[in-house]
């Protein structure tokens, strides 16, 4: 049976440094301390160890082919298809052609990218907090974009919506609207392991923190959270809702049961479309706008900078959420 190469990923763990330090010791793009350059060196030598050099050979080639690797589609297949059309329209603004891998597919969907020849750069979405996918990647040498935060900065740039801003917001808009209660729907606690909803969990407590404001994270049904806010408030009392996910599937809840127009209850939605166009009743909703398209046309940009101007390093770009003005 054929030995298995080792990876930058087992060099790291040897040498008990982060996987992007090897990357730094390997590129020089980022000034390592002796010592820890010494244990890297030495267990690159002990594992024998050798970058992948076909696709550095590959980005002097010019596939004209970024890889996109989409999440899996879901009840929210509309969002995902905003991101794939805007990245699609951007990367031929700049002559490049998408390739989709499916994220069913995982590292091995990666492994497999890059073994065809076909791509000369990625683009990740959805990333977890600790993603698989980004040590194939690292191996790869080819240049990467993630649009979403990793808890530790890869050796690739980041773009990405401001979620630790996004909690903020929430939180002043509910303590604005005079709300005794936030409810967060579409069961966050459950979905910390995805870097927008702890990123954005983390912005609702640093906000929450010194606020009189009762934060309560939902893990029911969308279709039962109207009477769960309603048990929540008392006789002149004030919940305001908020969810990452799931936001459709609230407003239609809330308008099917008369919540929208109850004064005790305040939606506050995460939508990148005109609400006023789906039902006039969601004109007077609060609304902020992710920024979908934007975000898209930054991370091929920030792609097409790291493929086209010498020594250009990653770095990270986040996006403000913004208020949709009516």
């Amino acid at each position: 049976m054929r030995k298995k190469s080792p990876t930058s990923q087992d060099v790291a763990r040897l040498a008990g440094v982060s996987q992007s330090t090897v990357s730094y010791v390997l590129t020089g793009s980022r000034p390592i301390s002796e010592s820890t350059r010494t244990r890297v060196e030495d267990a690159i030598d002990k594992l024998g160890y050798h970058p992948n050099s076909g696709a550095r050979t590959l980005r002097s080639q010019r596939s004209g082919v970024i890889g996109l690797m989409v999440p899996e589609a879901d009840a929210d297949d509309g969002v995902l298809m905003v991101f794939i059309g805007a990245i699609a329209r951007e990367a031929q603004r700049f002559g490049y052609d998408i390739l989709l891998v499916t994220a069913q597919e995982g590292a091995r969907g990666i492994h497999r990218v890059v073994r065809t020849g076909v791509c000369e750069a990625l683009i990740l979405m959805e990333l977890g907090r600790h993603d698989e996918r980004v040590a194939p990647v690292i191996d790869s040498g080819l240049p990467f974009v993630t649009i979403g935060k990793p808890d530790e900065f890869p050796q690739g740039s980041v773009v990405d919506l401001d979620f630790e801003m996004l909690g903020q917001m929430v939180v002043e808009r509910a303590l604005e609207e005079q709300c005794d209660h936030l409810l967060l729907f579409g069961a966050p606690d459950r979905k910390r392991h995805r870097n927008d909803v702890s990123r954005f969990l983390a912005g609702v407590e640093d906000g929450a923190d010194e606020a009189e404001l009762d934060v309560v994270l939902d893990g029911g049904p969308l279709a039962d959270v109207p009477d769960q806010a309603l048990r929540l408030t008392l006789p002149s009392q004030r919940t305001a809702l908020f969810g990452i996910t799931g936001v459709r599937q609230a407003l239609f809840a809330m308008a099917a049961t008369g919540a929208l127009v109850d004064e005790s209850r305040l939606l506050i939605a995460l939508s990148g479309e005109d609400l006023v166009d789906v039902s006039p009743l969601l004109a007077s909703v609060p609304q902020i706008d992710p920024r979908r398209v934007e975000i898209s046309e930054l991370a091929v940009q920030e792609l097409v900078r790291l493929l086209r101007v010498d020594g250009a390093g990653p770095r990270i770009t986040l996006v403000e959420p913004r208020w949709v003005e009516g």
